[in-house]
């Protein structure tokens, strides 16, 4: 394993460790659990993205996991990064949160799945990167916050994006002073 894949582990094992050590971020975790995620520069694929194998769950009202990260372990996560990276290859990592009303106050992009094209919408591994180019084309960049608001089936979430997991992690326990 080369040196930049290393980093990248150790990097976000680092912030997921200061995730759960939080006492309320268990409040984060929506019901389809958490996860995280950072690619290497350049990556092309969700094996150059590590994220948790299993996600982040809750038990006794603790956020907690059961695997070190690895590549590969997410597709969800990644794809959500590697359409960001298409159009800012600085933005290597990102997290899925539950929703709550109070996100809105931080101005978040609010992304409606019945805007979704019809055909596409059963596709499985299309939906992410379709909120992501449409968050690029209309506000001009990737978002930091994009809520999702959900459909028939779809539990609404938030995303938050980043360079890197440190960042990504400190704006999530962020969101814990608003609930």
């Amino acid at each position: 394993m080369d040196d930049e894949r290393k980093l990248v582990l150790q990097e976000l094992e680092k912030a997921v460790k200061e995730f759960v050590s939080q006492e309320r971020s268990y409040l984060l975790i929506p019901e389809v659990r958490t996860n995280i995620g950072y690619a290497v520069r350049n990556a092309k694929d969700s094996n150059d993205v590590a994220a948790i194998p299993g996600r982040i769950t809750t038990a006794f009202q603790r956020a907690i996991y059961c695997l070190p990260p690895a590549f590969g372990a997410s597709d969800h996560v990644a794809r959500v990064i590697l359409t960001a990276m298409k159009y800012d290859p600085d933005i290597r990592s990102a997290i899925n949160l539950a929703y709550y009303p109070q996100f809105l106050r931080l101005n978040p992009y609010l992304f409606d799945r019945s805007q979704e094209p019809q055909a596409q919408k059963p596709v499985e591994g299309r939906t992410m990167n379709f909120m992501i180019e449409k968050a690029v084309r209309e506000v001009g960049r990737v978002p930091e916050l994009i809520v999702d608001k959900g459909d028939f089936g779809k539990e609404p979430g938030l995303f938050i994006l980043g360079r890197n997991p440190s960042e990504v992690v400190s704006r999530a326990i962020h969101l814990l002073s608003l609930l």
